[in-house]
C-alpha cells in the first residue's frame, strides 16, 4: 500500500500518554524539503521534537505506585501499633511503631505528591530526541536521512512508542482511549501496591508483643521498599511495564508478538523474609539468654579489666580460661533457646502466617498484572488497527519501501 510521507505538524499519540490530546511533529533544523501552499517541511528520520507534553505514564506509575506502596505500610504498621499496645508493651516500643507509621505514613504523601509533578513534567517529551525511527522508507532521502512515512513510529527512550496519525479526527479520538486505558492501568497499579503494603506489613500484627515485632515491620518494611526500588531501570519501568512496551514494539512491526504478566505466586525473596525472620526470633532468644547470665557477665567484665590495669600472667591466665567457659556455656544457651524459639509453636505460627501473606501479596500483584496486560493489549490493537486504516494523506506518496 502506498504511503505518504510527512509534513511536519502531523498529529502525534504514544503508547504512555495520560493527555487527552495529541501532540504535533516538528522540525528543528532549517528545512529546504517544502510541500504545499503553507511550506511545510517534508520530515526525515532526525526530526523526533514534539510541540507539547503527552504526560507520561512512566515516571507517574512508578512514584504513585511507591506512595501507595508505602500508604499500605503505614496502615499496616498502624495495626501493628495497636497490637502491641493493646498487649501492654513499653513506651518505647509503642513509640517506635508509631514513629515507623509516621514515618511511612509521611513517605507517603511525599511520593504521592512528586507523582502529581511527574504528570505535569514540563519537558518529558524532549526525550523523544534520544528515541529512534523505526519503519522509515529506506531508499528515498530528504535531506540526506532517511524520509518518514506514514507507518513509521519512533520509541522514546523513556519507553513509550510515537505514533503519527494523518487524520486530526482519528488522533483525537486515539488520544482518548489511550488515555483512559493509561489511567486505568494506573488505578491498577496502585491498588496492587497499597494492598500488598498493607498485607506485608499488617502480618506483623499476628500475635506481635513487643519490640521484636516492632524491628521486624521496620525491616520488612525496608526490603519491601527496597524490592520495589530495585525492580525498576534507570527509566522507572518494572519488568512488567517493559513486557508491555516490548510487546507494543513487535506489534506495531508488523511481527507476532504475546504478553506475559510479570509475577510468580512463590518468589525468591520470600525465603530472604524466612531467614529474617528466623534471625529475629533467635536474637529475641539469645536476649533472654544474655539478660539471664548478666551478673555472670558484669563480674566477668570487671575482673577483665582489673586484670588489664593490675594483674599479672598467672591472674589473666586463670581470668581467660574462666572467660572461656562463661563464653562456651553462655553461648551453647544461645543457641539451645534460639532453637526451642524458632521452633515455638506461636514463631511457627507467626512465620507461617508471613509466608501466606507472601503468597497473597504476589498472587495479587500477579492478577493486577495481568489485568493490566489486557487493557494494554486492547489499547495497542486499536492502535494498530487504525494504522492499517486508509487515510487521505499529502498527494505525494511512496510506492516503495
Amino acid at each position: 500500500m502506498a504511503q505518504s510521507y510527512i509534513p511536519a505538524g502531523t498529529d502525534v499519540i504514544c503508547t504512555e500518554m495520560l493527555s487527552t490530546l495529541p501532540s504535533q511533529i516538528v522540525t528543528e533544523r532549517e528545512a529546504k524539503v517544502l510541500y504545499g501552499k503553507e511550506n511545510k517541511a517534508l520530515l526525515n528520520i532526525c526530526d523526533k521534537k514534539l510541540t507539547c507534553q503527552l504526560k507520561c505514564r512512566i515516571k507517574v506509575s512508578y512514584y504513585e505506585g511507591l506512595g501507595s506502596l508505602l500508604f499500605g505500610l503505614a496502615l499496616g504498621a498502624a495495626v501493628v501499633g495497636l497490637t502491641v499496645l493493646t498487649f501492654g508493651a513499653g513506651t518505647a516500643v509503642v513509640a517506635a511503631a508509631a514513629i515507623t507509621t509516621g514515618a511511612l505514613g509521611g513517605a507517603a504523601i511525599f511520593y504521592s505528591n512528586k507523582a502529581d509533578d511527574c504528570r505535569q513534567a514540563p519537558h518529558e517529551c524532549d526525550s523523544t530526541k534520544g528515541g529512534t525511527w523505526e519503519l522509515f522508507h529506506r531508499k528515498v532521502y530528504i535531506e540526506k536521512a532517511n524520509a518518514l512515512l506514514e507507518r513509521s513510529f519512533l520509541t522514546c527512550q523513556k519507553g513509550g512508542i510515537v505514533s503519527l496519525v494523518m487524520s486530526h479526527e482519528k488522533a483525537l479520538e486515539l488520544s482518548k482511549k489511550i488515555s483512559d486505558s493509561n489511567k486505568k492501568i494506573l488505578e491498577l497499579n496502585l491498588y496492587s501496591n497499597a494492598l500488598q503494603g498493607f498485607i506485608g506489613s499488617g502480618a506483623n500484627a499476628f500475635k506481635a508483643s513487643g519490640g521484636w515485632d516492632v524491628a521486624g515491620l521496620i525491616i520488612s518494611s525496608g526490603l519491601a521498599v527496597y524490592d520495589y526500588v530495585s525492580g525498576a531501570d534507570e527509566n522507572y519501568r518494572n519488568q512488567n511495564m517493559k513486557n508491555q512496551q516490548e510487546y507494543a514494539n513487535k506489534v506495531l512491526k508488523g511481527e507476532k508478538a504475546d504478553l506475559e504478566a510479570d509475577g510468580s505466586i512463590l518468589k525468591p525473596e520470600m525465603a530472604r523474609d524466612a531467614g529474617v525472620s528466623g534471625v529475629l526470633t533467635a536474637g529475641e532468644a539469645s536476649v533472654g539468654v544474655i539478660g539471664s547470665n548478666g551478673e555472670v557477665l558484669k563480674t566477668l567484665g570487671r575482673w577483665g579489666a582489673e586484670e588489664v590495669s593490675q594483674g599479672n600472667n598467672v591472674s589473666r591466665a586463670f581470668w581467660m580460661v574462666f572467660a572461656g567457659r562463661t563464653a562456651k556455656n553462655v553461648g551453647k544457651q544461645m543457641v539451645s533457646e534460639s532453637i526451642k524459639g524458632i521452633i515455638d509453636k506461636t514463631n511457627l505460627q507467626k512465620l507461617g502466617v508471613g509466608f501466606i501473606a507472601s503468597m497473597i501479596s504476589n498472587s495479587i500483584e500477579l492478577g493486577m498484572n495481568e489485568k493490566e496486560n489486557k487493557l494494554y493489549k486492547k489499547m495497542i490493537e486499536t492502535i494498530d488497527e487504525s494504522r492499517k486504516q486508509k487515510v487521505e494523506g499529502i498527494n505525494i506518496q511512496a510506492n516503495q519501501s
